[in-house]
């Protein structure tokens, strides 16, 4: 992967960040609520009782489904747990408040304004700034392992337990 497509993928990231972290809660949610204990709605007498009854499993389409929303949830905690810990790699005190403001999803003009600094300057940092992440992204081969999640050679349990060391 080259380096262009890496830092245009990172950007991506940054600026999704905060949708990213709402749809785990949300995910979060939908894949591990509990459903109530269900009682027999089933008539036993009359003509109802000879309609064909459904079955009272989950059908593969759900399934299927709930697969495709459990890849997701763990892209998306790939993803910012990778950004989360991309901070270690910015040694500038200035960058790293920068850099923190972009996961926040401010623009350049809120952020010069912060600052007392022109947008390009905002700019220039945040360009030094992504090019350090997708070093990094690249250093550890990061898309082979968000490609993984999805191609389904994912390891969920040793995911949670590596984002639970940290």
């Amino acid at each position: 992967m080259t380096q262009q497509l890496t830092e245009w993928q990172v950007e991506e990231w940054i600026r999704d960040y905060g949708f990213m972290l709402d749809e785990i809660r949300r995910l979060n949610m939908m894949l591990n609520k509990v459903d109530p204990v269900h009682q027999k709605l089933t008539a036993t007498y009359g003509i109802e009782s000879t309609l064909p009854k459904g079955s009272s499993g989950v059908s593969q389409a759900e399934l299927n489904q709930l697969d495709r929303r459990e890849k997701r949830y763990y892209r998306y905690l790939e993803i910012v747990n990778f950004l989360d810990t991309a901070i270690d790699d910015i040694e500038d005190e200035r960058e790293r408040v920068i850099y923190d403001f972009m996961l926040e999803g401010m623009t350049y003009t809120e952020i010069a304004e912060r600052f007392r600094c022109t947008r390009k300057t905002v700019r220039v940092s945040k360009e030094s700034i992504i090019s350090k992440i997708a070093k990094k992204a690249q250093k550890e081969q990061f898309a082979q392992k968000l490609k993984s999640i999805k191609d389904s050679s994912y390891n969920a349990r040793e995911a949670v337990t590596a984002l639970g060391r940290c």
